[in-house]
């Protein structure tokens, strides 16, 4: 076998474990995305329909207008191992693995086999990379699907049949992540332009191959059914509720501080008003929110903050791919200005959506990896290909400096990304209400009413997900919920899940006429007796619990 092969099956021996490693138990649970996700995928399988009675829709509402790209991606894995865990995260592993793969062949298409593998090796250890694969994130599918269309792309350059799968890859993105609603097409118009300006093509020799305009047309339909779908949902949709356009709170500290600066400005007040603009304020959070993303804070040393998608709490790239990156760049810019102005005007697309809701964020602006990835590791593949060579003495003790830095910080990412964070970021992940439904699955036949609080987080999204519930149940609950006299709940059997105000909830319990288990928040303790607290692994209070009257369990006695 040869050298460079068993290479790359090294690699991707490593990526594997790296992703498959402890992947159903870390993280501990599954938060609110998530558990929607699996469990709209398991009642398409079951029924056809959403948890919500749509049939086969092509957005999600408990997504807040979720694309349906991944969920239909996860029903053959829902199939076999249920609404689990497991089932939700497969297919954004294996969009780790099929990424790196096409990282590895990008490499060896731009330049050779070994720059390829090293291309592929950064990929396999790269913190955000890593992050992505490991857990149910549309977004990671979404950027498989884009990389794929980006090589398959660069295939059809040569072989005109490539440029369909291209298009199809393109558009299935787009109906994958929304964020990529917006880059895909960006993306496709930088690719036909650098086809025009690297391959020779002109406007006329694409007109007169029916191949591309093929291409453009498939990437078309679906760039105008996304359109469609985002404005047909109007208030409904997730851009309109968070983008900075219509961010209640933003608009209100911009019209404050234009509102100060005005009354304090000594100029003419024509002149004053044109300075001490909203219009001004608003394009300053933008250029803020873009630049955000080139930031060492973001890229080098803290990442996003978000533990969900950055559960180490570092960089989303280690300290080292700096130097790695800027080798990169310095190389290309020597051997290949063509595709370095094509991966920095994908660089500069990326985070346009992300400016548009807030700052740097590791979903949102995941468009960003290959390109960097791609520099990053001809940064490396350079530096280790002169690693011996007489011309400079520096190079070998550079080399071993850079390995160093490396072990010494990917050991540090090892311990907090795999034995510390699983129990660090539990109520971020929505434990307690796996902690509660597993709770009620065990005593629902010791009490005649068991009810789960819905002030747990995402306590009405996780019982029916781990008690694998009938999904025509919970499409009845979600279009008709049951009642106790003025209050509505989802019923399941005798699990009761629901809100109550804070001050009834004891007379509540007191007035239901049989025995009764209270799984609340631990935020409601002040309103409840005789209760019993379980803590989390953090030894803090997860849940609160009071029964009144057990029913003894005849097993027992």
């Amino acid at each position: 076998m040869r050298k460079h092969t068993i290479l790359l099956l090294l690699i991707i021996l490593s990526a594997v474990f790296l992703r498959f490693y402890q992947i159903d138990t870390n993280p501990k649970s599954m938060y609110g995305d998530s558990l929607t996700l699996v469990y709209d995928a398991y009642s398409i399988l079951k029924t056809g329909h959403d948890q919500k009675g749509n049939f086969l829709p092509l957005v999600f509402s408990l997504g807040g207008g979720r694309p349906g790209g991944y969920i239909y991606a996860t029903i053959p894995f829902v199939a076999f191992f249920g609404p689990t865990a497991l089932a939700a995260r497969m297919v954004s592993v294996l969009s780790g693995l099929g990424i790196i793969i096409l990282l590895y062949l990008l490499g060896k298409k731009f330049f050779s086999k070994s720059a390829g593998l090293a291309i592929a090796a950064v990929a396999a250890v790269n913190p955000w990379e890593l992050s992505l694969s490991r857990g149910p994130f549309e977004t990671h599918f979404a950027l498989f699907l884009t990389t794929l269309g980006f090589y398959s792309f660069l295939k059809g350059l040569k072989n005109k049949y490539w440029l369909l799968g291209a298009a199809l890859s393109f558009g299935l993105a787009t109906q994958t992540y929304s964020t990529y609603r917006l880059t895909v097409p960006l993306f496709t118009g930088l690719l036909l332009i650098w086809g025009m300006y690297s391959q020779g093509f002109t406007l006329r020799s694409y007109l007169k191959k029916p191949a591309f305009l093929v291409f453009v047309a498939v990437i078309s339909i679906f760039t105008i059914l996304s359109v469609y779908l985002t404005v047909s949902r109007g208030k409904e949709d997730r851009f309109d509720i968070i983008n900075i356009f219509k961010d209640p709170t933003l608009r209100s500290t911009i019209s404050q501080k234009v509102k100060a600066e005005m009354t304090l400005d000594s100029l003419s007040p024509s002149v004053s008003h044109t300075l001490h603009n909203p219009r001004i304020e608003l394009a300053g959070v933008l250029a803020e929110n873009y630049a955000g993303n080139f930031l060492p804070h973001f890229l080098f040393l803290h990442g996003d903050g978000q533990v969900r998608h950055n559960p180490a709490e570092m960089g989303e790239f280690f300290w080292i791919d700096a130097f790695l990156l800027i080798a990169g760049v310095i190389f290309l810019y020597q051997s290949n200005k063509k595709l370095l102005m094509l991966l920095i005007g994908w660089i500069l697309i990326a985070p346009i959506p992300t400016s548009l809701v807030g700052g740097p964020h590791a979903l949102r602006s995941s468009l960003l990896l290959p390109p960097m990835l791609i520099l990053t590791g001809l940064g490396f593949w350079k530096i280790w290909s002169i690693r011996g060579k007489p011309i400079n003495l520096l190079n070998p003790a550079i080399f071993t400096i850079l390995a160093t830095l490396f072990f010494i910080q990917f050991t540090y990412f090892v311990d907090r990304f795999y034995f510390v964070a699983p129990q660090k970021n539990t109520k971020a992940w929505s434990y307690p209400a796996k902690e509660a439904a597993q709770l009620a699955l065990e005593n629902r036949r010791k009490f005649d009413f068991v009810i789960l609080s819905n002030d747990i987080d995402n306590m009405e999204f996780a019982y029916p997900v781990y008690a694998k519930l009938d999904p025509n149940l919970v499409i009845k609950q979600n279009q008709s919920p049951a009642k106790i006299g003025e209050f509505k709940f989802f019923k399941y059997d005798n699990v009761y899940i629901g809100s109550l105000p804070n001050t009834r909830v004891m007379q509540f319990i007191k007035d239901l006429p049989g025995s009764v288990l209270y799984v609340g928040a631990e935020k409601e303790q002040k309103y409840l007796e005789n209760y019993r607290m379980i803590n989390g692994f953090d030894d803090q209070p997860d849940l609160i619990i009071t029964e009144k009257a057990a029913i003894k369990d005849s097993n027992s006695q």
